[in-house]
């Protein structure tokens, strides 16, 4: 008789960095805001070795030690999820730059445009 139950036969810990990253996933789909750093001719903006990256951060405390430290002359600015899905990405989708989450020690967690609409706007997508 089939009981519908698979026997596990062993369990495997989540891995470090996969647990960070669902947790900031997690953190990032409660929020509603984000933070970015602003200046006078528009959003920081950075690059590594593959693509051209829009940092951000969940709160405004981590955005403003980057700024001091990288930017001296950006302050945080909040993005809220409409700003962000309406005005915000759309520009960084034309001009092919990657969001990325960024945290207090300087760690990037890239985004892809449907990780950042499932993610972030999911709330905001749902009918009221």
């Amino acid at each position: 008789m089939y009981s519908g139950m698979n026997q596990i036969n062993s369990l495997q810990p989540i891995p470090k960095d996969l647990f960070f990253k669902i947790t900031i996933l997690k953190s990032m789909m409660y929020c509603g805001v984000l933070w970015g750093l602003y200046h006078q001719q528009g959003w920081a903006m950075m690059s590594d070795h593959e693509d051209f990256i829009f940092p951000f951060w969940l709160n405004g405390m981590q955005a403003q030690k980057y700024a001091e430290r990288h930017w001296p002359n950006y302050t945080p600015r909040k993005i809220t999820s409409a700003d962000f899905q309406e005005s915000l990405l759309p520009t960084l989708t034309r001009l092919s730059v990657t969001p990325a989450l960024c945290n207090s020690s300087s760690q990037k967690f890239k985004l892809t445009t449907q990780q950042m609409r499932h993610f972030f706007f999911a709330e905001s997508l749902q009918p009221a």
